[in-house]
């Protein structure tokens, strides 16, 4: 009748394919081991030098107290983070960077509120301190500059605890960084009164912080290079049509220039030539920009855009403190969504929350352990902001969409809790006398 239940043999092949991958080990394992301990030693070299690196650098934390009435565009702030870009080393040579652990320098902006007030700072190796200020005088002459207290060194080494909680996010590009968010000039207006500041909303919420409350964004920026603008520019080519001609292979005989490929000799004798020669006229007689939705189009538009600026790995980070026994439905988590879907489009790019750093209770998924989870998530968010390490999830954005994110506010901008320059300080003039007793 034959075999109704071959199932019955299924632990006898099962058996026989153990032992071959036994036998497999048997003869390989000394080879595959010390691989595999290789790699994890590397890894954890590299974490050793990145912290190394992490640990030597010198901060110096400047607070920029912005002028009282500021009619410039964040078209001036664009220049600041231009400079900014100036640690770029432009390719770190391999051994310094493997062997010394060397990295590409970043900088810290920073928008703190706390009881009400808002403040501007900037974290900044020492050793491009100078260089900072002067861009910033450069482009705000009547903002000033004082070297400023942590205001970090008041809360606990860690967090959360009895007293304290927390909550925050980190936001992240949601498509391919070559694509840009919503800009400044797409909130300009010509008429002053009608001139739409994109840090209001932030700001504003920060003005309604009760004393035991503390709003805080940071804007981690590094200095990026090439790769960024040549992935935008093969995106522009993808949406050109424009395909990219692949580079030759070295050939192991001489160059004879017959006028004809070597494949086209080949199918000479098979194919009409009138055949061959609408296969060229049809790839010379391409049109794409013609052929382009408006879609498309824009897209490929607003990549150039771009990519034709100075561009940064940037994270962007947001951390709310409040005392448990004052806890309170402030809503301002929801503030900081508003504040971050106004520079979102829909044929673009946009900003999400990277899931991964969301602290809140619903971002993290599955209920074993889900507390321990969402502690370990707050804890990590504040050594991350205390510590200023950079997203695992790189995001790039030009200087055009930080300054958009993160700049002084405008004129229009009343909030009466952020502290101004009412006057420059200023160094007594050479000519001044000086009176001798």
């Amino acid at each position: 009748m034959g075999n109704l239940f071959p199932a019955i043999q299924v632990p006898s092949v099962l058996a026989g394919v153990i032992q071959s991958i036994l036998v497999v080990w048997g003869a390989v394992w000394w080879f595959v081991l010390p691989l595999i301990a290789a790699m994890i030693l590397w890894e954890a070299w590299l974490l050793h030098l990145h912290y190394q690196f992490v640990h030597s650098i010198k901060w110096k934390l400047l607070e920029i107290k912005v002028p009282k009435n500021v009619l410039k565009t964040p078209k001036a702030m664009e220049q600041i983070f231009a400079a900014a870009h100036a640690p770029y080393s432009y390719g770190i040579p391999w051994y310094k960077k493997y062997v010394d652990g060397q990295e590409e320098y970043w900088m810290v902006f920073e928008l703190v509120g706390r009881a009400g007030e808002t403040h501007f700072y900037l974290r900044v190796p020492t050793q491009y301190r100078n260089m900072m200020e002067s861009a910033i005088y450069a482009a705000y002459p009547e903002a000033e500059i004082t070297e400023a207290d942590d205001y970090l060194e008041e809360l606990p080494q860690a967090l959360p605890n009895e007293t304290f909680d927390l909550s925050g996010l980190e936001e992240v590009l949601r498509h391919e960084n070559y694509l840009p968010i919503r800009t400044y000039p797409m909130f300009e207006e010509s008429v002053e009164e009608r001139r739409i500041d994109t840090i209001a909303p932030l700001m504003e919420a920060m003005s309604k912080l009760k004393n035991s409350e503390q709003l805080w964004f940071q804007v981690l920026i590094k200095p990026t290079g090439e790769d960024f603008r040549k992935e935008g520019e093969e995106a522009i080519k993808k949406l050109l049509g424009i395909e990219e001609e692949k580079k030759k292979k070295p050939s192991l005989f001489p160059k004879f220039d017959l006028g004809i490929s070597m494949g086209e000799a080949l199918r000479a004798p098979f194919e009409h030539p009138g055949e061959a020669k609408s296969h060229k006229e049809e790839k010379q007689e391409k049109f794409p920009r013609f052929l382009m939705t408006p879609v498309d189009k824009e897209r490929a538009d607003a990549i150039h855009l771009k990519i034709s600026k100075i561009a940064f790995e940037a994270t962007l980070r947001f951390v709310y403190i409040e005392k448990r026994d004052e806890a309170a439905e402030s809503g301002h988590t929801n503030s900081i969504h508003g504040f971050i879907r106004q520079f979102n489009t829909q044929n673009l790019n946009s900003l999400k929350p990277d899931s991964p750093t969301n602290t809140a209770s619903y971002s993290v998924k599955g209920p074993i352990f889900k507390k321990m989870r969402v502690r370990a998530r707050k804890h990590n968010m504040y050594e991350h902001y205390r510590h200023f390490i950079p997203s695992h999830h790189e995001s790039i954005l030009n200087i055009e969409e930080l300054a958009t994110v993160f700049h002084f506010p405008l004129a229009v901008v009343s909030t009466t809790e952020l502290e101004k320059v009412e006057s420059r300080k200023g160094s007594p003039p050479a000519s001044l006398p000086i009176i001798e007793e």
